[in-house]
């Protein structure tokens, strides 16, 4: 089932964009872009426990880890 959210773009650049969300709306917002997803929590937790045992690595960009095509 979709969900309409009402959102208004209140800056816009060629870097970013930010978008006003109503707090009424915000669990709808996060809903629809799945950050309630039983995989996403879990990939949390997991990333959670690795930060605690200190298995991190500085990155710059999340660009890193998209795989470099052949």
């Amino acid at each position: 089932m979709s969900t309409v959210l009402k959102t208004k773009v209140t800056q816009k650049s060629p870097e970013a964009i930010n978008l006003e969300i109503r707090k009424e709306d915000f669990e709808s917002f996060c809903n629809a872009i799945g950050l309630y997803k039983k995989e996403f929590l879990e990939i949390l937790d997991a990333s959670e426990k690795n930060h605690r045992e200190g298995r991190v690595k500085e990155r710059k960009s999340l660009y890193e880890l998209i795989p470099k095509e052949k």
